[in-house]
């Protein structure tokens, strides 16, 4: 019984023949638990209903729950209102920046990356009728500034943002393949309102928003957000080694993030050879090729994302991100 009650968890959340997603709902919850888990949505008086265990006790619990992401809630006529995380993805964002997390739960977890997400993510890849994210690029790289779009603009973003909150990446704190900064994360609106109500980050001024991602683009990190022109929650700061997505999409070619509506261009002219952009380039995209001059930097089309973490490496301003994409390329 036991065994069963957190499978039907992990179907749940369309995870149905995962052997670790079952034992990581068992580190987040017992029995009883999971019963209540398995009865939502609802309120607490509908949920006892249907459980037979007190409405107050039902609140005590999701309570925890909502702490370790398991749970959200939102505010109805007929009382507050309580979900299950909803698929895999909100699954481990959420469950990850749990304050109170233990370091198993972070390694149950990595091995969940490694041994089934690899597998899983073909089905994801094959649902989806466009990636879940994209690629931000960095708006200085860009060749011309009024080609940037609100949705596509980091600075714009935060600056509409009625609220930003910091967390960790959850990527990092679970693979630790880098030493690269882990409190990179950006909530932005609602997004960061859930994290500050659950405690599960910080938040912070527009201004020190802003020198975050001047950090993360100083560590080479990759901007990536929600794959909606009308929708902003957060803005990743992805790595190629410990992120969920890019080493996959790097290693075998999967489209499991789309990339910015801009590509690299290389200025012959000015290019000296240097080699920088091509260690910089997450994506592998950047090779050097022969020229009159000599040796130049070449951009692979087909594998450059448009991130702009060349041109900001390159010491002659020979890099510049070009539009490639029309903006109907981000879906509404």
């Amino acid at each position: 019984m036991a065994e069963e009650i957190y499978r039907r968890l992990a179907e749940k959340i369309f995870c149905k023949d995962s052997k670790l997603i079952p034992e990581l709902f068992k580190m987040l919850a017992d029995q009883v638990d999971a019963s209540i888990l398995l009865a939502l949505p609802g309120t607490a008086q509908e949920l006892e209903a249907r459980t037979k265990v007190s409405a107050r006790e039902i609140e005590q619990r999701l309570g925890q729950l909502f702490r370790k992401g398991v749970v959200f809630k939102s505010k109805k006529p007929e009382g507050v209102k309580y979900r299950m995380c909803r698929d895999l993805g909100q699954f481990h964002d959420a469950s990850l920046v749990w304050p109170e997390a233990p370091p198993e739960f972070y390694e149950l977890w990595q091995r969940y990356m490694e041994d089934e997400w690899p597998e899983y993510s073909k089905l994801v890849e094959k649902v989806l009728p466009k990636p879940f994210t994209r690629v931000i690029p960095i708006e200085k790289t860009v060749e011309a500034r009024n080609q940037v779009l609100a949705f596509e603009s980091v600075s714009e973003i935060i600056a509409q943002a009625s609220r930003v909150a910091v967390t960790r990446c959850t990527c990092r704190t679970t693979a630790k393949k880098c030493d690269r900064p882990v409190h990179v994360c950006l909530q932005v609106g609602k997004a960061a309102d859930y994290t500050l109500e659950r405690g599960s980050g910080r938040e912070v001024s527009k201004e020190e928003a802003m020198q975050i991602v001047a950090q993360a683009e100083a560590a080479g990190l990759v901007h990536v957000t929600v794959n909606k022109a009308s929708e902003f929650t957060f803005i990743c700061n992805c790595c190629e080694c410990c992120c969920q997505v890019l080493p996959l999409l790097i290693k075998e070619g999967r489209k499991l993030c789309d990339p910015s509506r801009f590509q690299s261009k290389v200025l012959p002219e000015k290019c000296s050879g240097c080699g920088l952009c091509v260690d910089k380039c997450a994506f592998k995209a950047i090779v050097m090729v022969s020229s009159p001059a000599g040796e130049i930097a070449g951009v692979q089309a087909d594998k450059c994302m448009g991130c702009g973490l060349c041109s900001l490496a390159c010491p002659e301003d020979a890099i510049r991100l070009v539009q490639v994409r029309e903006k109907e390329f981000i879906p509404a």
